[in-house]
Order: structure tokens, then C-alpha cells, then sequence
């Protein structure tokens, strides 16, 4: 009993003294990663322990990490704060720039989240914004080889681009059919394979294959639509006319529901479209379209599209011009239907007949009566129109009816051949023009620019009538010798009512020619896109948004010198540097100039689509 007693009494002793050196541990907690594992030697909680009254051993289950934080924080003295790790724990033999792989510290000490990863610092790369500006361009210093290396493989990179880009994907057979249709289209035009898929048309055609068949079809699609315009509202416009004025549309007709309703109007339809005094239907069936510009110094009535219609029942014409209305589209009459007739010449009192519609024709016709005239045109005794293009297939239609095959072509000829008088006058100017070319086809554009200011200047009253000394005059100040025979036989051709003077274009017209009218509407196409506001001039501003600066437009490259090509083109039209406007016919002239140095026609329409992006 006294010993189980004492062993009892010691027991107590020892757990009382066990918990007393438990409590009376101060300082930072062992961290968990330091503490060696359960089980082995040296841990800090055995795996069993004893019973203190039987003395058995007792397996211990090991605390959870919720009763070991408990505990540690339990353990800690009341008001001490936790220990941080100093910098020299913290220090390691890692190289530097290598990431830490301490848990919730960086390496300057500081803790972070959980969620938060250590992040390394990178040292800035300089920039070429970070070195000292350059004070000296020349002093640069030279590219290096890495430099060199990069330019040169991006130079290989562009032009390799460059090839592709001018690659065609055609088949033989595509291209076969792109060239009927093209020939289709263009009878007079002499094509090839080559042109169409290597040299695009031209030798300076700019624009890829696909890109320049696309812009000719659209071209060639809104003329179709223009005429097709033009024949409808002729067609409304001439029947109405004809049905409307006849007398016996005086009477009303009956209707069969009673009278007409209040309100309505008298419709065309309504009436009698055949009549008893006119054949509406033959006069109109029998009719040649053609087109026309007016021949004036006027840049806004010189630009007007214009299309007449000829009717061969009764030998009148009539000419409508095509209006743009924003997105909608008008034919405007211009010229009334009428007979109109020879005022000068051989053939003076002759009503035109269909045989003088050709291209290159002049019809005058007497401004009095005529109510659709702009007031430009009012203002002088007659305006003269040149036909520029006749639809030929109805034209021969009309002319060879009835007349066989085999015959057509000779009929055909003898019926446009002129008389004596008009063959001999066309010949003579056509031998001056000849030799007046030759003389002056390497200065032409110089010549025929500073011929027309010098006439300009010389015409003190506006009207354009310059007597026959100042228009001779104007010649040998441009030494354009002609021998004084042939200057009296061509200004007796022109001056036919012998007053002694003349307007200055038709002399220098007559003198120096005039390009073909396929040409001068290719010109006059350039100025209307050029003149948008359609003022009748151009502007330095509008020559300069449109002039392509990177396309020379004379012919030899070493004809300006070191002058740019819009800097060449404006001395070349302006007459003094203090002009900010170019007129008509300025930029008229110089492409009369610029005509007669270029002999081929695919050439020079090569040239104005260049220089202007037409």
C-alpha cells in the first residue's frame, strides 16, 4: 500500500513538473519545414506514451496542424510579436537573377501572398530613344552588319512581292476569250496576246490587266447607258411633239365611263399615236445617232455632251445634250428639230443631208429661235458643232437600202466623195499643214501655246476677229515661214466673204491641223475630271490634286532638265507665274502641242491616263 501510494505521489510530481517546463518555453516556434518528421530520433512528440498509473505504452495519434498552430500561439508570451527573418538568413548562395525558393518571403525580406508570385526584376534594355541625339547627320555612324542584312533581305522580300503581284493566273483559254471580246469591242484595235497579259495595252500602262479590262467594261458600260438615255427620251420627247400638235387631237375621246374625272390630266396615251398628217412611226424609225461638241473657247460649252439624232424621211436633226443630276440622269434638248442648211461654201442654201454627218464635220446652224441655248451661246450669230462619232451601221443601213451587196462599198464611197471645189481646198490646207508640221514638230508645244497668247493678247475686243496682218504677223514671230502665195491662197480659202479678217482659231486651225477627234475627246474627258465644279477652268489647286507628279509627260526626260513634271506643265500652259487659273483652251493647245510630237495614238492616250489617273 505505502509503495503503491509513493509511486502514485511521484507520478503526479513528474506531469506536474512536465507541464511547467511546457509553459515555460519563450521564443519563436520551430517552423514546420525545420522540425524533423514524427517517428524518427530527435522529434519533438513521440509516437506512444505511458500509462502513468499501469505503466503501459499508449499509442499518441499525431496533432493536427490546427492543434500545432494552436499550441505555438498559445505558447507565446502575451504582447511578443512574431520574429521576422533577418536579410542574413534570408541570404543564399543562388546566383543572382535566378528566382528564391523560400515560401512567403522575397528576398529583401517582405512577405507576400499566397497568390502572389515572386517576381525578378529585369534589367531595361537601352532604346535607341535613350542615346544622345545626333547633332550632325553626316557623322552618323554606319549601319552594322546586322543592319545591312535586315534592308537587304527586305529588299528581296519587296521586289519577290512585286513579281507576284504582276503574275497573271489566266489559262489559254481565258485569255484566248479575254482577247475575242476585246477585238469584239474594238475592231480598229490591233491586240495580242502579249499586250493584253504582259504590256497591258501599252508600253506605260500603269494599271494591272484585270484592273484596266474592269475600268473599260464600266466605261464602256455607262456610254451604253447614256445612249440608251438619249433614245428614250428623244423617242417620248419627238412622239409627244408630233401627236400632241397634230389638229386632230383637238377632239377629245369618248370614254365609255363618262366624262373624264376632275383633276386629271390629258395623257398620252389617250391619243391617236398615228395620224392622218405625219408618219411618226417612219420618222422615227429611220433616224442616225450621232455625237458632237461645240467648237468655242468656252471651256464650260466646249465640255458639254452632246448627241444629235438625223432623220433622213425629211433631212432634220436635232441634238440633245446629256445632263448628271446627282444619282439621276436628263437629256436635255438643246437644238430644236428642224431643217438646217449650208450658210458658206459651195454648198451654201443645201440642207445637210445624212452623207455630211461624218466624223470630223462641222454643221452651222443659226443661234435665232433656238430657246435652249445657254446665254453663252446666244450671244454670237451661230454656233458651230463638229460631229465627233456616227453610228456607221445604221448610217450604211440607210444610205445602201435596196442597193446589192456586192455594190455597197463602191456606192458607199462615191456618195461621201466632195466636189471640184471643196477636194481642191481640202488638199491645199492639208499640203500646208504638212509642211508646217514638219518645221515645227520639235518645238511644237512651245509654238502652238505661244501662238495662241500671242493672238489672245492681240484680240483687244473679246470676240476672237483678228485682221490678216496680225494673224501673218503671228506667224513670223514664231518663225512659221510659208511663202506669201500660199499665205494668200489659204486666207482666200477660209476668208470666203473676203472681209478681211478672221476668228484666230480657225486660222490656226487651218495652219497647223487639229488632232484627231478620238484624241480630243480623250482631252476634254481629262479637263471635265479635272474641273468637277464644272466652272470652265482649272484651278492650281485642282491641277495639282490630280496631276501625277510620278509620270513625266513629255516624251525625252531631258526636256525639262532638273524641272518637275507639274512645275514643266504649268510654265508650258501659264503664260506668267502670277496666273493661278489655266483655261480651256490653254490646256487645249498644249496638248495640240503635245499631239504632234506623238505619232502613235496608243502612245498619247497613254500619256493623258498617266498624267491624270484616267
Amino acid at each position: 500500500m505505502f509503495d503503491g501510494v509513493t509511486f502514485f505521489t511521484s507520478s503526479l510530481k513528474f506531469i506536474v513538473n512536465q507541464k511547467k517546463m511546457s509553459f515555460s518555453v519563450v521564443g519563436t516556434p520551430t517552423p514546420r519545414y525545420d522540425r524533423p518528421p514524427s517517428g524518427r530520433p530527435g522529434s519533438a512528440r513521440p509516437l506512444t506514451s505511458r500509462n502513468p498509473i499501469t505503466g503501459e505504452e499508449i499509442p499518441s495519434r499525431a496533432p493536427s496542424r490546427a492543434t500545432e498552430k494552436h499550441d505555438r500561439q498559445s505558447a507565446k508570451p502575451q504582447g511578443q510579436t512574431p520574429r521576422q527573418p533577418s536579410a542574413r538568413s534570408a541570404r543564399t548562395s543562388r546566383p543572382a537573377g535566378m528566382p528564391g525558393l523560400a515560401l512567403g518571403y522575397d528576398e529583401g525580406g517582405a512577405q507576400y501572398s499566397s497568390s502572389q508570385k515572386p517576381t525578378t526584376p529585369r534589367q531595361k534594355q537601352p532604346t535607341a530613344w535613350d542615346a544622345p541625339p545626333v547633332p550632325d547627320p553626316d557623322n552618323c555612324p554606319p549601319p552594322s552588319e546586322r543592319q545591312k542584312k535586315m534592308y537587304q533581305d527586305y529588299e528581296e522580300d519587296m521586289k519577290q512581292a512585286y513579281k507576284n503581284k504582276n503574275k497573271n493566273d489566266y489559262t489559254e483559254e481565258e485569255i484566248q476569250r479575254v482577247i475575242e471580246e476585246v477585238k469584239e469591242k474594238h475592231p480598229n484595235l490591233d491586240v495580242n496576246k502579249e499586250d493584253i497579259v504582259e504590256k497591258s495595252w501599252t508600253k506605260r500602262q500603269t494599271q494591272a490587266t484585270s484592273q484596266y479590262l474592269k475600268k473599260m467594261e464600266a466605261e464602256e458600260l455607262l456610254e451604253h447607258n447614256k445612249k440608251l438615255k438619249m433614245v428614250e427620251t428623244v423617242m417620248a420627247d419627238q412622239l409627244s411633239r408630233a401627236v400632241i400638235s397634230d389638229p386632230s387631237q383637238n377632239v377629245r375621246a369618248q370614254m365609255s365611263a363618262g366624262r373624264r374625272p376632275r383633276g386629271s390630266n390629258r395623257s398620252l396615251h389617250d391619243s391617236k399615236v398615228s395620224t392622218a398628217s405625219t408618219a411618226t412611226e417612219n420618222l422615227l424609225s429611220k433616224r442616225v445617232r450621232f455625237g458632237a461638241r461645240v467648237l468655242t473657247r468656252n471651256g464650260h460649252d466646249a465640255t458639254r455632251e452632246l448627241t444629235g439624232f438625223f432623220f433622213s424621211v425629211d433631212n432634220t436633226l436635232t441634238i440633245y445634250e446629256f445632263r448628271q443630276f446627282g444619282k439621276s440622269a436628263k437629256a436635255l434638248p438643246f437644238i430644236s428639230r428642224g431643217r438646217f442648211c449650208h450658210l458658206r461654201g459651195p454648198r451654201e442654201g443645201e440642207p445637210y443631208s445624212l452623207v455630211d454627218i461624218c466624223s470630223g464635220h462641222n454643221i452651222h446652224i443659226l443661234t435665232a429661235g433656238q430657246h435652249s441655248l445657254p446665254a453663252t451661246l446666244k450671244k454670237v450669230p451661230e454656233v458651230v458643232f463638229r460631229v465627233t462619232d456616227v453610228d456607221e451601221e445604221e448610217k450604211r443601213h440607210l444610205l445602201l437600202d435596196g442597193i446589192p451587196s456586192h455594190e455597197q462599198d463602191d456606192v458607199y464611197t462615191r456618195l461621201h466623195i466632195p466636189n471640184k471645189q471643196e477636194y481642191t481646198e481640202k488638199m491645199v490646207l492639208k499640203s500646208i499643214q504638212n509642211n508646217v508640221q514638219k518645221k515645227v514638230r520639235k518645238r511644237a508645244i512651245r509654238t502652238i501655246t505661244g501662238l495662241g497668247r500671242f493672238y489672245r493678247k492681240a484680240d483687244t475686243s473679246g470676240t476672237g476677229i483678228l485682221y490678216r496682218f496680225e494673224l501673218e504677223k503671228g506667224l513670223f514671230d514664231f518663225h512659221i515661214d510659208l511663202p506669201p502665195d500660199t499665205l494668200d491662197a489659204l486666207f482666200e480659202i477660209l476668208d470666203i466673204e473676203e472681209k478681211g479678217e478672221l476668228d484666230y482659231s480657225r486660222y490656226m486651225w487651218a495652219v497647223l491641223g487639229c488632232m484627231i477627234e478620238a484624241r480630243k475627246s480623250l482631252v476634254r474627258k481629262a479637263f471635265q475630271k479635272i474641273d468637277s465644279g464644272k466652272k470652265g477652268y482649272l484651278s492650281l489647286n485642282d491641277i495639282q490634286k490630280f496631276f501625277n507628279s510620278t509620270f513625266r509627260p513629255s516624251r525625252d526626260p531631258r526636256d525639262t532638265g532638273e524641272v518637275g513634271p507639274l512645275q514643266a506643265f504649268l510654265d508650258a500652259v501659264l503664260p506668267n507665274k502670277k496666273q493661278e487659273e489655266v483655261s480651256f483652251v490653254e490646256f487645249e493647245e498644249y496638248y495640240e502641242g503635245l499631239s504632234l510630237s506623238v505619232d502613235d495614238d496608243e502612245d498619247f492616250y497613254s500619256i493623258l491616263r498617266n498624267t491624270w489617273n484616267i
